[in-house]
């Protein structure tokens, strides 16, 4: 067998030995997993929908602890009830390691919305619906993390 020609085939079973091993590196590399305590600090949640005051905007703003509660102030506006201002809470309820999971807000006593959330990645955007009231309530969100400034 000729030398040259030897050399040429151990090259490019080196370079698909290269390629596969890289590849199998990458499918290998899995992301870790979010928590709730990685979620604590200031939030600010802006919500807007149907609520059981008709077309409702409602911003929240408070600050998750390590176990996901939060209490702040909930200003809200709506075709019939008018305008508002209260303190709140807002939890995370459940989160699975991908980010999916539920949240809770309050509007006051017996008032409340379940949503679905999808945390980002980064841990600085959360987004939320409410699909769990069956049609009367129809709202979604989205809950971004505050900057704190020295």
């Amino acid at each position: 067998m000729n030398p040259r020609r030897k050399s040429t085939r151990f090259a490019v079973l080196g370079l698909l030995l290269l390629a596969t091993v890289g590849s199998l590196v990458g499918v290998s590399a899995a992301a870790p997993p979010i928590t709730i305590a990685q979620l604590a600090g200031p939030w600010q949640v802006a919500v807007t929908g149907n609520t059981g005051c008709g077309v409702s905007s409602l911003l929240y703003n408070g600050k998750l602890d390590s176990i996901g509660h939060s209490t702040g102030t909930l200003t809200g506006s709506s075709a019939g009830c008018g305008s508002s201002t209260t303190t709140e809470t807002f939890n995370i309820l459940t989160l699975n390691g991908n980010g999916s999971g539920t949240a809770g807000l309050t509007c006051g006593a017996g008032c409340g919305w379940v949503f679905n959330i999808q945390v980002s990645r980064n841990k600085q955007v959360i987004n939320m619906v409410d699909v769990h009231d069956g049609g009367s309530n129809v709202l979604a969100g989205t809950a971004v993390k505050q900057t704190v400034t020295p």
